[in-house]
C-alpha cells in the first residue's frame, strides 16, 4: 500500500519500517526533513522479537516524543539471575531502580513499540510509508542518490539525498553496496518460544546455566513470557519445533499445552559488523549494519543508538548548518561502539552458557568469590556494559575540566530541573532538536561575543541556562531557563560558571570555564563548517 503520494520529494529514503527504521523517519520528521520509508511487508509483522531495552533507548524515544506511551507499556525487569545446576543462584544482577530518569532495564512486546512509532509518523505531513514496496537498486551520484523501487509490480525511480538501510540482516542494500559483514565464525542455533497471558508472570530474567542445556528465561509486558534453549549439535530446526520436543524441553515449568503458545521458532544468533556503517549518501542501521547476540541486551538498543546519532546529522547537513563530511563521524563513533558490545555479548554468552561441566563449576566459584571483591559493583550492578561514549568523532578532544563528571565525546545525564513557575521537567525535554550552548550558573551571552553569538545562529544553535541552588540571581541577570534542583549539573560539571556545546543527542561536544568560551565557538564552527569564522 503507498500512503501520502501527494507529497514532496523526499530528502532521505529509508529502506525498511522495523523499529529502527520507523524511529529514524520520526526523528528526522521532528527536523522537518522530507522522508520516504518503504517497506516490503504489507503491515506490522505480529511476533514478538526484541525483549528488552534499557535507558539509553529509552531517553532516545523520549527524545522522539514518546516517553508518556513507551512508559506505560514496558515494564521495568527487577532483575537477572544466573542459576547453576551445581550451586543454585550464584550470582544476581542488579538492574532495579532508574538512571537518566528512565529504568535501568524494561521488557517490551515489539509490536507494541512499532505501533507506537508508526503512529508517531501521522505527526508529520511530509514523511510518508510505502508498504509492500521493495528496494532494487540505487545509483550515487556526487549531489544525490536515483534510487529504483518495485511497488505492486510497477518500478518506481525515485531521486533522494540520502539512501538509509534499516533492512535488517539480510540487507539487499548492503549487499548492493558490496560492504561485507565481518566477524567470527560464532554462530548458535536456539529455539525460541514465547507464551502469552501467564498467570504468574515471571519479573527478573532467568539465566539457566545447565552445561547439558543452556536456557535462557525472560519476562515480558502483559503476562508473556520467552525461553531460549540452545541447540545442540546435530538438532535441526525441524526436530526442534515439534510439539513432542517442546513439551519435554518446557517440563520443568509446566505442561505447554496448558499454556498459550504465541511462537515456536529457531533463530541463529550471530556476532558480525559490517566494514561499512556508510559514507557518502548511502548508511546502513540495526541489524543491517551488526548482528549481536542476546546475552547484553543490546541488539535493538544498538540500531536505536545509531538513528539519534545519523538523524541528527543529517538533518544539520540537509537544513545546510553543517558540512556533508560531518557525516563520516557516524562510522567513527558507531562502529567501535557497536563492535564492543558485541564482543560483551559474546563474552557473557560464553561465560553464562558455557557447555562444559568443570568450566560451569569453576565460573560458579569464581562469581561467588567476585561478589565479596570490589568488583562487585560493576559486575552486578548492571554498570558492565559500554558507555555511550567516544574517543574519537565529531567533538573537541583532549579538554577536561577538574571536578566534572563529564567530557567531550560523553553524554550529558538526564535529571527533573524546575521551571520558573514552579514545574518540574524532566531536562532533556527543555532540548529539542538543535545545537545547544548550556550554561551552568551563568548564561552563555553573558560571556560570548558579538560575532561568537553570530557564528552560533549560523550553526543554527540556541542556548540555556540552568542555575545552582548555591547562587541567587538578581532581576537585572539573565534569567536562568530551569533550577538544577538534584544538583546533577553541578556534578556534571564540577562547579559555577562552566559552559557545555550539546549535540542533539546530548553529546556533549565541548565542556569549558567562560574564558575559554569565544575561542571554543570558533574552534567547532571550523569543524562544523569546514570553514574560517
Amino acid at each position: 500500500m503507498v500512503e501520502n503520494q501527494n507529497l514532496q520529494t523526499p530528502n532521505v529514503v529509508i529502506v525498511g519500517a522495523g523499529p529502527v527504521g520507523v524511529l529514524t523517519a520520526n526523528l528526522l520528521g521532528l527536523q522537518g526533513i522530507p522522508v520516504l520509508l518503504i517497506d516490503q511487508n504489507p503491515g506490522i509483522l505480529e511476533i514478538p522479537r526484541a525483549i528488552s531495552l534499557d535507558q539509553d533507548a529509552l531517553r532516545v524515544l523520549q527524545a522522539a516524543g514518546f516517553g508518556e506511551e513507551i512508559a506505560a507499556t514496558m515494564p521495568a525487569i527487577s532483575g537477572i539471575e544466573l542459576i547453576s545446576p551445581f550451586g543454585g543462584r550464584f550470582a544476581k544482577i542488579n538492574s532495579s531502580g532508574s538512571l537518566d530518569c528512565h529504568p535501568r532495564l524494561v521488557s517490551i512486546y515489539q509490536p507494541e513499540l512499532e505501533r507506537i512509532l508508526r503512529n508517531g509518523l501521522k505527526r508529520f505531513s511530509h514523511v510518508r510509508l510505502w508498504s509492500e514496496c521493495t528496494y532494487v537498486s540505487h545509483i550515487e551520484s556526487d549531489s544525490n542518490i536515483i534510487v529504483t523501487v518495485k511497488c505492486q509490480d510497477v518500478d518506481c525511480k525515485i531521486t533522494t539525498g540520502f539512501l538509509l538501510g534499516c533492512d535488517g540482516a539480510r540487507s539487499n542494500l548492503r549487499e548492493n553496496q558490496s560492504w561485507s559483514m565481518l566477524g567470527s565464525s560464532y554462530k548458535e542455533d536456539w529455539l525460541i518460544l514465547d507464551i502469552k497471558n501467564q498467570p504468574n508472570p515471571l519479573n527478573i530474567v532467568e539465566f539457566i546455566c545447565d552445561p547439558k542445556r543452556p536456557v535462557a528465561h525472560v519476562p515480558g509486558p502483559n503476562g508473556s513470557e520467552r525461553w531460549e534453549f540452545l541447540l545442540h549439535e546435530g538438532e535441526t530446526k525441524e526436530e526442534m519445533e515439534k510439539p513432542n520436543k517442546v513439551r519435554e524441553l518446557m517440563k520443568p515449568w509446566g505442561d505447554v499445552s496448558d499454556m498459550e503458545v504465541e511462537r515456536i521458532a529457531v533463530y541463529r544468533f550471530q556476532a558480525k559488523i559490517v566494514d561499512w556503517m556508510g559514507k557518502g549518501r548511502v548508511y546502513l542501521l540495526g541489524d543491517a549494519a551488526h548482528l549481536t547476540p542476546p546475552f547484553a541486551g543490546q541488539g535493538l538498543v544498538s540500531g536505536i543508538r545509531d538513528s539519534m546519532n545519523l538523524s541528527w546529522k543529517l538533518a544539520a547537513v540537509l537544513n545546510k548548518n553543517a558540512s556533508l563530511k560531518i557525516l563520516s563521524s557516524y562510522q567513527i563513533e558507531r562502529r567501535p561502539h557497536a563492535k564492543k558490545t558485541i564482543r560483551l555479548a559474546v563474552l557473557l554468552g560464553s561465560i553464562i552458557m558455557t557447555r562444559k561441566a568443570i568450566k560451569a563449576i569453576f565460573r560458579d566459584l569464581v562469581f561467588k568469590f567476585l561478589f565479596y571483591t570490589p568488583l562487585k559493583r560493576f559486575l552486578f550492578d548492571l554498570r558492565i556494559r559500554p558507555e555511550n561514549s567516544f574517543k574519537n568523532g565529531l567533538f573537541l578532544k583532549n579538554r577536561k575540566i577538574a571536578n566534572a563528571s563529564i567530557k567531550p565525546g560523553s553524554i550529558l545525564p538526564q535529571a527533573l530541573v524546575k521551571l520558573p513557575n514552579g514545574t518540574l521537567k524532566l531536562s532533556d525535554d527543555m532540548f529539542g532538536q538543535s545545537l545547544y550552548i548550556l550554561g551552568y550558573g551563568a548564561h552563555p551571552f553573558d560571556v560570548l561575543d558579538s560575532d561568537s553569538k553570530k557564528i552560533w545562529e549560523r550553526m543554527g544553535g540556541k542556548t540555556m541556562f540552568f542555575s545552582s541552588q548555591q547562587r541567587v540571581y538578581d532581576s537585572k541577570s539573565l534569567q536562568p531557563s530551569a533550577e538544577d534542583i538534584t544538583s546533577t549539573f553541578f556534578s556534571a560539571f564540577g562547579g559555577l560558571d562552566r559552559f557545555a556545546i550539546l549535540r542533539p543527542d546530548r553529546i556533549v561536544v565541548a565542556l569549558f570555564p567562560k574564558e575559554n568560551a569565544n575561542q571554543i565557538i570558533r574552534e567547532f564552527y571550523n569543524i562544523y563548517l569546514e570553514t574560517n569564522a
